[in-house]
């Protein structure tokens, strides 16, 4: 699909939904999954009943994750404060305050696998932020959404949990309908027609970030490990066959062994099939003279997933000199799965070459910085007014220099007394 047709599409039915609520819901359900549904929201005994069906290990692990990744979220909102100083002699305050978003929509995408972790990095920060509405949608079908899923779900602190999928789920989070009351801003993965109506509703509500498929790069010097940077590429690699890994090395051997023995590392795997159109189209092997050269590239190539398979001396230099990545894994022993999953640090990061300008998903994601200003003593507000004046003044704009005309008056009232 060309991209003309792709934005076409997308928008015909982010208007449908915009227009038609909760019937559009149910026309494109039926149209995209093949279902029919009348309701949408999850009850607390459907949900009740389907988490029962879980066994204790899965939960065990889904509570620790979520522990995990609470832990950093926290250790991130910490550093968000609501603070205040005094300038002009203490005549004037200015000041910020912290304030969470108040509703915000996690879509948690459910295509080959059961996702469970993108449900918990985006509900954890929001809850952690202080949200006060947490929506989260994902597409129906048969055990869908996965008991673990749900059960991640209900324990990161999703408030409404919706059977809703795709460019509809978008809309109705964005535009509201008769049963759903819209979110301010939306997070979360998905498919390109997620990504496209993501883009389209911008502006009507905020949006995370546009991710594209899964990257990841790895530089690596004549210590690092084949099996290791061999698998760590594929772990990626399985996400979507359009999924970019590549490595960077100043390893002729390393680099002839993954370019010789990938497709054997490959074989090995129950996801061969993917692994194998994702590593013709987008693998990739650059060799380096040198580790600066190795880091100058990888700054250029701004991935989502940087690993590092370095010896110390390298790998500290490349620390220091690193600056365009979503996530940096210092060492053959912290590969991306452990983000991926449970670490505890957020897995939603930017793609494309996004990493040049912007971060991963945190906590501040779902906060404002709103500040705020307070004129206290008169030798600042005649100085102010003063200034304002005059510069509104040059810049030709007669409203701004009447009102701080005002202001310069009180001090003339004041002489004249």
């Amino acid at each position: 699909m060309d991209t003309k047709h792709l934005q076409d599409l997308v928008q015909s039915v982010l208007i449908s939904v915009r227009d038609n609520g909760d019937k559009a819901l149910r026309e494109f359900t039926k149209k995209f999954d093949n279902l029919e549904l009348q309701k949408f929201l999850l009850t607390r005994e459907e949900i009740g009943s389907r988490i029962s069906e879980l066994d204790e290990s899965t939960k065990e692990i889904i509570d620790n994750n979520i522990s995990r990744i609470k832990v950093f979220a926290e250790f991130q909102r910490r550093m968000y404060k609501d603070m205040q100083i005094e300038v002009d002699d203490e005549e004037t305050v200015l000041g910020q305050k912290i304030v969470p978003i108040n509703s915000v929509g996690i879509y948690v995408p459910s295509g080959r696998f059961p996702l469970l972790s993108s449900a918990l990095m985006g509900i954890i920060p929001a809850k952690v932020a202080g949200v006060s509405r947490i929506v989260a949608m994902t597409p129906p079908g048969k055990n869908k959404p996965d008991n673990a899923v749900l059960y991640g779900m209900v324990k990161a602190g999703a408030d409404e949990i919706y059977t809703i999928g795709g460019i509809q789920a978008i809309g109705a989070m964005a535009y509201g309908t008769e049963s759903i009351r819209p979110v301010e801003k939306i997070f979360g993965p998905g498919n390109k027609y997620v990504n496209e109506a993501k883009r389209q509703v911008f502006g009507q509500v905020g949006i995370d970030l546009l991710a594209g498929p899964s990257e990841v790069l790895i530089i690596a010097d004549e210590s690092a490990d084949t099996n290791k940077v061999a698998y760590d590429l594929l772990a990626q690699a399985e996400h979507d066959t359009a999924a970019r890994s590549c490595l960077i090395t100043t390893s002729r051997s390393l680099a002839n062994k993954i370019a010789s023995e990938m497709d054997y590392y490959i074989d090995t795997l129950e996801t061969r099939e993917i692994l194998k159109e994702s590593w013709k189209n987008k693998g990739s092997i650059l060799l380096c003279e040198t580790i600066g050269e190795a880091i100058e590239e990888a700054n250029n190539y701004a991935p989502e997933h940087l690993e590092l398979h370095l010896n110390p001396e390298n790998r500290n230099n490349a620390f220091n000199l690193l600056r365009n990545f979503g996530s940096l894994f210092l060492n053959e022993d912290t590969p991306v799965v452990f983000s991926d999953k449970l670490i505890g640090t957020n897995h939603t990061l930017p793609t494309n070459r996004a990493a040049r300008y912007t971060g991963g998903l945190s906590v501040g994601a779902f906060l404002k910085i709103l500040t705020y200003q307070e004129v206290v003593g008169r030798n600042s507000l005649y100085d102010l007014s003063e200034r304002a004046l005059k510069q509104s003044k040059i810049e030709g704009l007669a409203g701004h220099a009447k009102s701080a005309e005002l202001r310069t008056r009180l001090k003339d009232q004041e002489l004249i007394i």
